[in-house]
C-alpha cells in the first residue's frame, strides 16, 4: 500500500485511550461529551460532514450527520454496563418527530441487553453499533461510509439492527478458488533461467496472493478476502478465515486468535468474535516476530516525507491506544520487514541497508542488504537470517546479524511479486511469481529446501546445517 494512501489519525486513537482512562481526572459526564465530539471527528475524518451535540426547539442529538440521503441521528452511551430498552425507546421517539426516512444509530461502548436488541428489532429504525464498531472505525479498519452502508443493507435486507462487526465485512461473493493447487498453465522454470538458479517447488498459485504466514505445520495464506489454510503434506486447503481487504501475512497468536491487518489497523478472529487489536496508523501495518514471539507491528505511517522520517516497530497494547512505539532507524519507505533475533534486539530490512537496532536503548548498526526488492525475512536463529528480494528473478540472501556478514545472493527461478517467505522445518516457503507468457506473471507460492539455499550461498552459511 502507498504511504498515506489511507487518512487516518493516531490522536485520535489516542483521545480514545484517555477515555477509557479517564485522563486528567475527567468526569464520567465530560467524557461522554467528549465521546460524543471523538465520533463527530472520525466520521469527518472519513469524509462525513457530521455535527456534534446538535441542538434545536426538539432537544439535542449527540451526532447528527447525512450520508448518501439519508439523515442519521446518533446518540452515544458510554456505560459501565450494557444499556437497556430506554435509550432505544427514547431514540425512536425522537426519529418520529423528524423528517420521514431518518435513520437512528445507538452506539454503547458496553453493549446491549435483550430487552435493547427485542426493542431495536420492534422499532426497525434504530442501528446498533458497539465498542468493537467503534474501535474499528477509529483504528480505520473500516471507512465511515463502509460501516453505515454495510448497516443499512443489514437491517433493511436481513433486518438485523446489531450485526457483528465480522459479518459487515464478510465478502459478499467471497472468491470461489482464491487458491488452485499445483503449477499455473505455461510456467517452466526455463522461463526465468537466471544464471546457476536453483529450481523451486511450485505448490500453489492465485491471482491474489496478499502475504503467506505458517502455523502447526501449515501455510496461511492471505487473499483479498480473507486467510486460506494450506496443509502441504495433504495438499488441502481450506478457508480459515473469510474478510475483505486483508492485507500482508497473518499471525496465530498463542491463545489461538487469528491476527491480520485490514487498512490503517489489524484485526483478531477470536473462537467467537471479530475485533480490533491495533489501528489509526497512516498505511497498512505489517504483522511481525516480536520479542519471545509475541506479534508485534512494522508500522510505515509518518507525518511527513516517509523518504526522511523514520518507520517504526510497535508493541500492541492490551488495548486499542496503548501502544509501545520505537523508532526503526531506518527511513519508513526504506523499511520493508522485520524481525526480533534476542533480547530487545531486531533486524529490520531495508531496501538498501538494513539495520540491528536494540528498542531498549536505541542503539543500532547498519548492515548492506545482500538482495535487491527485499520483502521476505525468516529468523534462523538469534543471529542467523535468510531474506528474499528480487532483480529480475528471485533472489536468496543470509545475513549474520552479530557481525553483519552477508552472502551472496542466490538466485532462483521465479520472478516479480516476491513477498512474504516462512519456514516450515528445514523448508523455506515463498511467494513470487511464475511468468506463464511475456506479458502474465502469476504469483504461486514455492517451495524451496534450506540446505540447498544455504549451501549454495556461500561457505560460512553451512554452520548453520550442523
Amino acid at each position: 500500500m502507498r504511504f498515506n494512501e489511507v487518512g487516518t489519525d493516531l490522536g485520535l486513537v489516542q483521545r480514545y485511550a484517555d477515555l477509557r482512562a479517564l485522563a486528567g481526572g475527567m468526569s464520567t459526564s465530560v467524557r461522554g461529551m467528549r465521546f460524543n465530539q471523538l465520533i463527530a471527528d472520525v466520521l469527518q475524518r472519513d469524509g462525513v460532514d457530521a455535527e456534534a451535540d446538535a441542538r434545536g426547539p426538539r432537544g439535542e442529538v449527540d451526532v447528527a450527520f447525512a450520508y448518501d440521503g439519508t439523515w442519521y441521528l446518533l446518540e452515544a452511551k458510554w456505560e459501565a454496563e450494557p444499556i437497556d430498552a430506554d435509550p432505544v425507546r427514547k431514540l425512536h421517539d425522537v426519529l418520529s418527530e423528524r423528517r420521514p426516512g431518518s435513520m437512528g444509530i445507538l452506539v454503547s461502548w458496553s453493549g446491549f441487553n435483550d430487552s435493547a436488541l427485542r426493542r431495536a428489532a420492534v422499532a426497525r429504525d434504530v442501528i446498533l453499533f458497539d465498542r468493537v464498531h467503534i474501535e474499528a472505525l477509529l483504528a480505520g479498519v473500516i471507512s465511515a461510509q463502509v460501516l453505515i452502508s454495510a448497516a443499512n443493507r443489514s437491517i433493511s435486507v436481513f433486518g438485523h439492527e446489531h450485526a457483528a462487526l465480522d459479518a459487515l465485512l464478510r465478502p459478499r461473493r467471497p472468491v470461489e478458488v482464491p487458491v488452485a493447487l499445483g503449477v499455473p498453465e505455461g510456467f517452466t522454470p526455463a522461463a526465468v533461467a537466471a544464471p546457476n538458479a536453483l529450481d523451486a517447488d511450485v505448490l500453489a498459485y492465485g491471482a491474489e496472493l496478499k502475504g503467506l504466514a505458517s502455523h502447526g505445520g501449515r501455510l496461511l495464506i492471505t487473499v483479498e478476502d480473507g486467510v486460506v489454510e494450506f496443509d502441504c503434506l495433504r495438499s488441502r486447503l481450506r478457508r480459515r478465515l473469510e474478510l475483505t481487504d486483508c492485507e500482508g501475512n497473518a499471525f496465530v497468536e498463542d491463545a489461538g486468535s487469528l491476527l491480520v491487518a485490514r487498512r490503517c489497523g489489524v484485526m483478531r478472529r477470536g473462537t467467537d468474535m471479530v475485533n480490533v487489536a491495533a489501528g489509526g496508523y497512516a498505511c497498512t501495518p505489517m504483522i511481525v516476530f516480536g520479542i519471545d514471539g509475541a506479534p508485534w507491528l512494522l508500522d510505515r505511517s509518518t507525518t511527513g516525507w516517509p523518504g526522511t522520517q523514520p518507520g517504526h516497530l510497535v508493541a500492541p497494547g492490551s488495548s486499542l491506544g496503548t501502544d509501545q512505539r520505537y523508532s526503526c532507524q531506518l527511513p519508513a519507505a526504506s523499511c520493508a520487514n522485520a524481525c526480533w533475533m534476542r533480547g530487545h534486539t531486531f533486524l529490520v530490512l531495508g531496501n538498501g541497508n538494513s539495520c540491528v537496532v536494540d528498542v531498549a536503548n536505541g542503539e543500532f548498526s547498519w548492515i548492506v542488504t545482500p538482495v535487491g526488492r527485499p520483502h521476505g525475512l525468516v529468523r534462523l536463529n538469534e543471529t542467523w537470517v535468510l531474506v528474499t528480494g528480487w532483480d529480475r528473478h528471485l533472489q536468496a540472501a543470509l545475513i549474520a546479524t552479530e557481525s553483519g556478514w552477508t552472502s551472496q545472493p542466490v538466485a532462483v527461478n521465479l520472478a516479480g511479486h516476491v513477498g512474504d517467505a516462512v519456514m516450515i522445518g528445514k523448508e523455506v516457503f515463498v511467494v513470487a511469481g511464475a511468468p506463464v507468457s511475456s506479458a502474465v506473471v502469476v504469483p504461486v507460492v514455492a517451495r524451496l529446501a534450506l540446505g540447498m539455499l544455504v549451501a549454495q550461498a556461500s561457505v560460512e552459511g553451512r554452520v548453520l546445517l550442523s
